[in-house]
């Protein structure tokens, strides 16, 4: 939600499907480092963002 992007675009974005972008939301699985370096590299942010704890609602402004 915070870049705007749909489950589709996402999925795009990572290289898998939306299914599997449904199953990171709701918690039944977790992404590859593969799809996480595929995002982390388009959104113009560190993987870490990503994958600690609460990581991608602590990006300052600036890193958006």
């Amino acid at each position: 939600m915070k870049y705007h992007l749909t489950q589709q675009e996402l999925a795009e974005i990572a290289g898998v499907t939306n299914k599997a972008i449904s199953a990171w939301e709701s918690g039944l699985s977790e992404p590859r480092m593969g799809a996480i370096e595929k995002i982390a590299r388009h959104l113009h942010i560190k993987k870490s963002n990503i994958i600690e704890d609460d990581g991608i609602e602590h990006i300052s402004s600036d890193q958006v």
